[in-house]
């Protein structure tokens, strides 16, 4: 009886334990971005010294679920650049499919010219991040979009596209990590032309854009990914075909709940095969 009362204050402790990690990594991951995420993890083990074998896999689950692919996910989801007159509501909506937030330092966003393949426009998002399952709105005028975070410019600020089309890209560094080419393709633009295709035009109507649909889709095709939609900046997208008062706007749910009950499966797992012996 010792025994197990012994094993099973020893398996409570790590379960706090574990508890108490996930959630102050959570918690690192929304205020810092991957480094701070990793930093806590590996503070956390060094000054515990935990050698319990479920404490230090569901740390290795977490380390490894920070993975720096998370910035793959980091996408171009909605652009409306023509609208009726002066084009005063132009906006550009990012979005984070991923389970974490996304630091955007080192990124930036460049407007591609149609005609020469150079950038006209470069706006530098070091110090903004995205939260899990959340957008970023960049835009020339709060007043006339909705849930616009970036005030970046004012009047018009994206090009119409034409007989060359026109293309945003997404940079982290040097690294190409979305592109959407729209309207036409020109010869300069082929480097970020996915799946060498591009998007239709946007319609110029005051409620419609062009947009990932079903939201969040990334196949590496531009024509296949993007369609006419109905504006929803800082939301899920909605087919264009539909009722363009409807707005859906998504509640993530934290991968940390997962990872949570993940572990103490695990930590039943243990200490079962513990009194099997």
């Amino acid at each position: 009886m010792p025994n197990i009362i012994s094993f099973l204050v020893q398996e409570l402790h790590s379960v706090t334990a574990i508890a108490y990690m996930m959630y102050q990594s959570y918690l690192f991951n929304r205020r810092k971005g991957i480094n701070g995420h990793r930093e806590f993890i590996m503070e956390m083990i060094l000054k515990t010294k935990k050698t319990n074998p479920a404490y230090l896999i569901n740390a290795g689950i977490l380390w490894l679920g920070t993975s720096t692919s998370i910035h793959a996910a980091v996408m171009i989801n909605e652009i409306d650049y023509d609208q009726p007159g002066g084009d005063t509501a132009e906006f550009i909506e990012l979005y984070n499919s991923g389970t974490n937030s996304v630091l955007l330092d080192g990124y930036t966003l460049d407007l591609i010219n149609g005609t020469n393949g150079s950038a006209y426009n470069s706006f530098d998002l070091s110090g903004l991040f995205i939260s899990e399952g959340g957008y970023l709105v960049l835009c020339s005028d709060t007043q006339a979009v909705a849930n616009c975070d970036i005030d970046v410019s004012s009047g018009s600020w994206l090009q119409n596209g034409g007989d060359n089309g026109d293309a945003v890209a997404l940079l982290l560094g040097d690294t190409l990590v979305d592109s959407v080419v729209y309207d036409s393709i020109g010869s300069e633009l082929g480097a970020f032309a996915e799946g060498n295709s591009f998007t239709g035009a946007d319609s110029g109507s005051i409620t419609m854009s062009i947009a990932r649909l079903p939201n969040g889709i990334d196949t590496n095709v531009n024509a296949d990914d993007f369609n006419s939609a109905c504006i929803t900046p800082g939301s899920a997208n909605i087919s264009g075909s539909g009722n363009c008062s409807v707005s859906v706007s998504p509640v993530p749910v934290p991968a940390a709940i997962w990872l949570f009950g993940s572990g103490l499966l695990g930590l039943i797992g243990v200490g079962r095969r513990r009194q099997a012996a």
